[in-house]
């Protein structure tokens, strides 16, 4: 039987993780190198791929080539063009040469799988807001790299494997806050021994430590043209400048001042970077955190002294103006003590353990057989209506909630609704998709869209009703049902990918490197 792993697919970096004999996880090193986290950069060459580290280098002679913060763009139609050396939107166009999300991230999963061996399947995560779009596009990402995949939420992962430290101490109503190199989380939930109970999420899928290195870039294109007259050359298409800035935001989370060369149009000069004035440039994301932390604590209908700890997760986490936010408003330190690049991978291959508990040996079944996960939905999840306009005497659509967002998971919830007219023929079976609770049809996302013929004799105010179901391994079953006629309409919509995985397989054929 194959190995069971877990991986955290990261926006920068990615980490894959299995159970070891004890039941312990253990991060693997990448046998090249031995590094235990990998760059999440893709180089496309004529016969092969090149993932992590060595990717980001062919970037300086070969920009177009090299693909890098995939993720950021997984529920997004578009197409990486090797022409273009950037992407393209696919709506409206055709006959688009080039690589979707879902490959360039098959490519580094298929890196990763192969740091050990037998890998059939995995358990790996996403960011707790991930649209239905994007965890569809990281399953077609698995299936091209050959892996039966579940998925699981970063936060919710990460909160597992502090959970499950030996000796760990994490008990009550704990925030999990989750700051990696391209996605914000936080999540606060219950922990009792190893059962952890989701109470809400919230995040922002476009806030980490990449947006951080663009400031500093920013503040050494400024500083550059002060003493040159002249600014870098186009600096935020430079990986040369990006891997530069990241070496400084290293350097200033344990001092107070970073001196880097930079290379110009008019020559190299010293450059000086004070923490102060990196923190003054990302004050705007700092203050997106704040309101993010209070959004938290609000969804969960608690105060900053009703959470026991904070718990650490993500590189940018090491930031100290990350921690003394995080003081200020939960008016204690967070917690410390394990590795933050590591923990979602970790709670990972410890979830892969739960759903795989058949494979595991005895020490493994033993060391998680304490360990409960119960997540929440992390959207609304809805339908679209009908609705009669007194004013206007005409029908008007609205989207009205089934499942509102932080409802326990399994669930089931049943609506009633009715047929709008005389003779009507046929309803449309839709679900949509939301952050917020949303009425206007024009700021949900429309996951699924199905007719139902109706009875012939359909008469308005005959009863339509709509029952969402909702399990805890993120599969939501649909029925939608003409009581009159007892005519029903199933959707299922756990995501399973591209409809077209052929076409997607039919240009991967070269080497991984």
């Amino acid at each position: 039987m194959g190995k069971i792993v877990g991986i955290d697919l990261g926006t920068t970096f990615s980490a894959i993780a299995e159970l070891d004999d004890l039941g312990n996880p253990e991060v693997l090193s990448d046998p090249e190198n031995n590094n235990r986290i990998t760059r999440s950069a893709v180089y496309i060459g004529r016969d092969k791929a090149i993932v992590g580290d060595k990717a980001v280098d062919a970037a300086v002679t070969n920009k177009k080539n090299t693909i890098l913060e995939v993720k950021s763009q997984m529920e997004n139609e578009v197409v990486w063009s090797t022409k273009e050396g950037g992407w393209i939107e696919k709506e409206g166009k055709k006959d688009i040469k080039g690589y979707v999300p879902s490959q360039i991230s098959s490519i580094i999963l298929s890196k990763l799988k192969d740091y050990t061996s037998g890998v059939k399947k995995a358990v790996v995560t996403v960011p707790a807001m991930f649209a239905e779009a994007a965890r569809s596009a990281t399953l077609d990402a698995a299936k091209l790299a050959k892996l039966d995949v579940e998925l699981i939420n970063e936060p919710t992962a990460a909160v597992l494997h502090y959970a499950n430290l030996p000796g760990a101490s994490v008990n009550g109503r704990v925030l999990i806050f989750d700051l990696g190199g391209g996605t914000f989380d936080i999540t606060i939930a219950n922990v009792k021994g190893k059962k952890v109970d989701v109470i809400t999420s919230v995040g922002d899928k476009h806030l980490g430590g990449r947006r951080f290195d663009e400031e500093i870039i920013n503040i050494l294109d400024k500083k550059y043209k002060k003493a040159k007259s002249k600014g870098l050359d186009n600096p935020l298409k430079d990986e040369k400048l990006f891997t530069i800035a990241e070496r400084i935001k290293k350097i200033l989370s344990n001092k107070d001042k970073a001196t880097e060369i930079i290379e110009g149009p008019k020559g190299p000069h010293k450059i000086d970077v004070s923490r102060k004035e990196f923190e003054d440039s990302i004050d705007t994301y700092i203050e997106k955190i704040k309101m993010l932390m209070e959004e938290a604590l609000e969804r969960a209908d608690c105060k900053a002294n009703n959470i026991s700890q904070t718990l650490l997760v993500g590189g940018c986490t090491r930031m100290p103006v990350i921690s003394q936010v995080i003081t200020k408003i939960m008016k204690k330190a967070p917690v410390k003590g394990v590795n933050v690049d590591e923990a979602v991978a970790c709670g990972a291959a410890i979830y892969a353990g739960l759903q795989n508990k058949d494979s595991l040996n005895t020490a493994q079944r033993k060391a998680i057989s304490n360990v409960e996960l119960n997540d929440v939905c992390n959207f609304y999840m809805g339908t679209l209506a009908l609705t009669i306009d007194q004013e206007r005497n005409m029908a008007v659509q609205y989207n009205d909630t089934v499942i509102p967002r932080d409802t326990k998971l399994p669930c089931s919830i049943t609506k009633t609704y009715t047929v709008v007219s005389d003779g009507q023929k046929a309803i449309d079976c839709s679900v949509t998709q939301s952050e917020g609770e949303e009425k206007d049809v024009e700021f949900v996302n429309l996951i699924s869209n199905e007719p139902l013929e109706l009875s012939k004799n359909a008469k308005a105010g005959d009863p339509i009703e709509v029952t969402y179901s909702y399990d805890s391994s993120g599969k939501m079953h649909c029925i939608f049902e003409d009581k009159k006629s007892k005519k029903k309409h199933e959707i299922n919509l756990k995501p399973i990918g591209s409809k077209d995985f052929k076409e997607l397989k039919d240009n991967l054929d070269f080497e991984i490197e």
